[in-house]
């Protein structure tokens, strides 16, 4: 047993005053004659026994009455861990879990309510003069300050659930942090969460000095399917054509599990198809829509999966152009098949101009560029050209006709490839690559004996060792006939034969037509936008010579109107959205006094999808972090930590023993005869 207050039982030697007065009776006695006192004497002496009696034992229980009040102000205590306390006032810095998986109920009760009842019950256990710092996962400006009880209380219940996740590692480093600049108090960590494995880590080393109290919330295994990943084949949306969508859906319960996943476009339901999931597995499903319209293309993809819901919708968006357009250069005379190709519809308008007189400032007007065999380009239009599809633009390049010595040029400064030497052997397409974008859709299913080009005249496409090359068509000797090259956000598509019927049957086969409008219709613009709120949150725009290079992109969903933070990086404007969006859905990103702007879907991140958490036990055994106390879902967290801290109290106890002995010494006097 230790004493707060040990200075307190020097006044234990005050209790020998009442003895010394008891002990010497300094009384003065007056004389009183009596006749005859042979009667009394038998009565006197009988009485003055049990006087005495009764006199000691009143001075005994005023005695203990006054060394248990003695003890009560030296504040007797018994200490679990043996340490002594003092009178420094603490500091305590108090964590609360408000990921997602808080949002589920215990009985119709939050489980965040439930752990902001135990942080509340807390706080109240300290003293008026003790300090406290709540921190949720928002990591915001205001939970960087320590408040008094009262204040903390109100903090405390403004915290709500957030999409926002920290690592163990963050958070506990970040209490360590808010505690060292509060050198005047104890250091005391509270750690309140439902320790989701997802979200806690066993792993996590700590080995300061500061106590640490793990609180858990009621950790009850939840089913859940969520829908974590959708790509778009092809990789961009195309007007007036079929698109497919593939969702990529995870069942983390224990069972099998059926579910109907809807597609959403700009707000009417387009498809709907049932998904049978197994348990513990994930499953990709087909989606599909045709879009009839130019503009935005809000996508939202859902299931229905009750009562986790933040990971049941994912959204992705796009804009589709109204027409696209197509500029032919030709050296000499137009090609017949790409003017037939391209003849001005609904959908495309195409443009034929002399590569010799085109003005090159025109270039961003066009979503296909096609070099129909130029064997020379001027400076301005080689530098344009090369801007232009490193911009997003998409180049088409024919063989020349002649000595390729002009265009390979070209090509060596754009992708770093060039034609090679002429050859007039006939020689045959023996595979074409299926899984590039400019092939999906083509076929339901592959033909077995599907018609290949033959080239009668073609030049050798040389290729270097970072041109990236992927060969779209490959002749039996294994040489590329059509080739595709990334360059920056455009790609460079080049052919080894002229567009010619001479030069090959590609032209006049059913090849022809549709990867032309592929193509044409792949541009940047028309991607699909879309990102997972995490560490590493962020989309590229494509930069606009219409917008001020210091020009700042806002985003918003009709509610917010965000600045995120963002930088320059080549041709490319880059957002990161990690600190600001804290909301899924889709959002427009625009420029201050533009009328155009880029649709956005902003997902969130799916890492609490899976609803498995820690056993109390598993949670003592793994974790590394030094000075931990675990305390069980059912303690009430104030009364244990302060017993765990201040150990047990005993000063009522000394209080009520000090009432019983008055009232033992009243009932000596009134009674005892």
């Amino acid at each position: 047993m230790n004493f707060l207050f040990p200075l307190f039982l020097i006044a234990g030697a005050l209790l020998a005053i009442p003895v010394i007065i008891h002990l010497f009776n300094f009384r003065k006695f007056q004389k009183v004659l009596f006749p005859d006192i042979r009667f009394l004497k038998e009565i006197k002496e009988q009485t003055n026994k049990s006087s005495k009696l009764k006199k000691r034992l009143i001075l005994l229980s005023r005695l203990l009455a006054a060394a248990a009040l003695i003890l009560a102000f030296a504040q007797p205590y018994f200490s679990k861990n043996g340490e002594k306390l003092t009178n420094q006032s603490n500091a305590v810095s108090i964590y609360l879990d408000n990921s997602f998986s808080l949002a589920l109920e215990e009985k119709g009760v939050p489980r965040l309510e439930l752990g902001k009842n135990q942080a509340r019950d807390l706080i109240n256990s300290f003293g008026e003069t003790d300090k406290f710092q709540v921190l949720s996962n928002n990591f915001s400006s205001t939970e960087n300050r320590f408040y008094t009880k009262k204040e903390a209380l109100i903090q405390l219940s403004r915290i709500a659930i957030s999409p926002k996740q920290r690592s163990t590692s963050a958070i506990l480093e970040k209490q360590k942090k808010l505690l060292q600049t509060q050198s005047d108090s104890k250091p005391l960590i509270a750690y309140i969460s439902d320790f989701q494995k997802s979200g806690f880590d066993v792993n996590t080393k700590n080995s300061d000095t500061i106590p640490k109290y793990f609180i858990p919330i009621s950790q009850n295994a939840v089913q859940n399917m969520s829908i974590d990943e959708v790509e778009l084949v092809g990789g961009s949306i195309r007007l007036q054509d079929k698109n497919e969508l593939l969702a990529k859906i995870t069942n983390y319960s224990k069972s099998e599990k059926q579910t109907a996943l809807t597609l959403e476009v700009n707000g009417q339901i387009k498809a709907v198809v049932n998904a049978s999931v197994p348990e513990g597995a994930s499953k990709t499903e087909s989606i599909s829509f045709t879009p009839s319209k130019a503009g935005p293309q809000k996508i939202k993809l859902y299931i229905n999966d009750y009562p986790i819901t933040f990971d049941d919708t994912f959204f992705v968006a796009a804009k589709v152009v109204s027409n696209y357009s197509v500029l032919i250069l030709n050296q000499s005379n137009a090609n017949a098949f790409l003017s037939t190709v391209f003849t001005p519809t609904a959908l495309f308008k195409a443009e034929n101009n002399n590569v010799n007189s085109f003005n090159s400032k025109l270039l961003p007007n066009y979503s296909l560029v096609v070099l129909n065999s130029v064997n020379s380009l001027s400076s301005n239009l080689s530098k344009a050209l090369t801007d232009y599809s490193r911009e997003g633009g998409n180049i088409l390049v024919f063989a020349p006709k002649g000595s390729p010595a002009g265009i390979n040029s070209f090509l060596q400064t754009t992708v770093g490839t060039a034609f090679g030497k002429l050859n007039k052997e006939k020689l045959f397409v023996s595979s074409f690559n299926k899984s590039h974008p400019v092939f999906s859709g083509l076929f339901e299913k592959v033909p077995e004996n599907v018609d290949l080009p033959i080239a009668y005249e073609y030049n050798t496409i040389l290729s270097g060792g970072m041109s990236g090359v992927q060969k779209l068509f490959t002749f039996s000797n294994g040489d590329g006939f059509l080739n595709s090259y990334r360059s920056g956000n455009g790609k460079v598509f080049v052919c080894a034969s002229s567009a010619s019927r001479q030069a090959s049957t590609f032209p006049n086969s059913y090849w022809f037509l549709p990867l032309m409008y592929k193509m044409a219709m792949s541009q940047q613009q028309n991607s699909v936008q879309s990102a997972i709120m995490g560490k590493n949150a962020q989309i590229a725009i494509p930069s606009s010579k219409q917008s001020a290079k210091d020009a700042v992109y806002h985003i918003t969903n009709g509610q917010q109107d965000i600045i995120p933070a963002q930088r320059a990086v080549g041709n490319q404007n880059v957002l990161n959205l990690n600190k600001n969006v804290e909301q899924g859905g889709i959002y427009q990103a625009y420029l201050p006094g533009s009328k155009d702007s880029i649709a956005l879907g902003i997902n969130y991140n799916r890492g609490e999808s899976n609803m498995d958490f820690w056993e109390l036990d598993d949670l003592k055994k793994k974790t590394q972090i030094k000075n931990a106390h675990w305390l069980s879902p059912n303690q009430e967290a104030g009364a244990e930590v302060n017993s765990l801290e201040k150990g047990t109290p005993l000063w009522k106890v000394c209080i009520i023993f000090a009432l019983l002995f008055l009232l033992v010494e009243i009932l000596l006097i009134r009674f005892l005869k």
